[in-house]
């Protein structure tokens, strides 16, 4: 929702299942994925715009200090989000705009770990409120599941999500 949305899993958890400040998160089923969702000021179709604005990450997470887009073409492109201390994430994104659907992989991880994100901008139960769900599946492979438990990529995870709809949130926010 990188998200600095996403793909840079390494905070400090809450609780799954859990409500904290106009955010929920929830753990599914599926023990790689982990799901939130808040309500936001505005229209879908505006929101999911603002959101395909790359460049405007930087505003709206703050876990984003650059954005770099090096092709877009359509519903694909391929985007490195750099966070304040350099950490970069190279992302693979192909979005849905029927759907107001950003999906997103991250491709640099070098097949130690399958990263993704959906994030869906869908109609609120308020008149020009949107609701915001993102799924975020997140699972490591070989070598790196001895040093990164189930457990512990779950509270990444979860404070992921937590962390990106709160910033979403603040954003979008009309006093």
């Amino acid at each position: 929702m990188a998200l600095a949305l996403l793909p840079s899993l390494g905070y400090l958890a809450t609780p799954a299942s859990a409500e904290t400040a106009g955010v929920k998160i929830w753990q599914p089923k599926d023990q790689a994925m982990t799901e939130g969702e808040t309500t936001l000021d505005g229209d879908p179709a505006d929101i999911y715009a603002a959101c395909l604005d790359y460049p405007k990450w930087t505003e709206i997470f703050p876990d984003v200090a650059k954005v770099i887009v090096t092709s877009q073409h359509g519903v694909d492109a391929r985007v490195t989000l750099v966070s304040p201390t350099g950490h970069r994430d190279n992302l693979h994104f192909h979005n849905q705009p029927a759907a107001r659907l950003i999906y997103f992989e991250d491709t640099g991880n070098g097949g130690r770990a399958e990263v993704w994100a959906e994030i869906v901008f869908a109609p609120g139960e308020q008149a020009h409120t949107t609701k915001a769900h993102i799924k975020l599946y997140a699972e490591v492979h070989g070598l790196a599941t001895l040093v990164v438990s189930e457990s512990s990529l779950r509270k990444e995870r979860e404070t992921k999500i937590e962390r990106d709809l709160t910033h979403i949130r603040a954003f979008f926010h009309r006093p």
